[in-house]
């Protein structure tokens, strides 16, 4: 077992560093946006609303880094803040359009990126690891929906099928 954890720490991180989204500069995918502000945006679009926490939680931050990278995000453009309807001390947030389609972008040149990779694949090989990775990260405790995508909820909004806008 010990192994086979050495083994897979290994290849998770050769997995996270060939899809990684940071440039040299900081900046994710040549976007204009950092590393944070771009998990901080996945999190907003995934939970369609979102607290401050949650983004700290995601962005790996503070309550009050996630609240500057919010601030960030609202001046580009690309989100907005508002008080929670039912407890005016939470403040989430929500991407704008111009934020959702950032985020397809980014979604599209993974997507090329993963199809270059399961076409040198035989198709047998790509089910076991689409079910593999599937229970891998079940076994970590959290859900996921059809795509893979975890299934959250904040501020009463269930988060899980939002849309792309194409």
């Amino acid at each position: 077992m010990d192994e086979q954890a050495r083994q897979l720490v290994g290849l998770i991180e050769n997995i996270t560093y060939y899809f990684g989204m940071q440039s040299i500069d900081g900046q994710c995918c040549d976007e204009k946006i950092s590393h944070g502000e771009f998990r901080a945006m996945q999190t907003a679009l995934r939970r369609n609303i979102c607290t401050m926490q949650n983004m700290a939680e995601s962005a790996a931050v503070t309550k009050s880094g996630a609240t500057r990278i919010a601030k960030r995000l609202e001046d580009k453009g690309l989100a907005n803040r508002q008080q929670d309807q039912r407890d005016g001390r939470i403040c989430c947030v929500t991407l704008t359009e111009k934020g959702r389609e950032l985020l397809n972008r980014i979604e599209d040149r993974l997507i090329d990126k993963m199809k270059d990779i399961l076409t040198a694949m035989d198709p047998a090989m790509r089910d076991i690891l689409v079910i593999s990775l599937t229970a891998f990260v079940q076994a970590t405790g959290q859900q996921t929906d059809e795509r893979g995508q975890l299934r959250e909820s904040c501020c009463g909004n269930e988060a899980s099928n939002i849309p792309r806008i194409d």
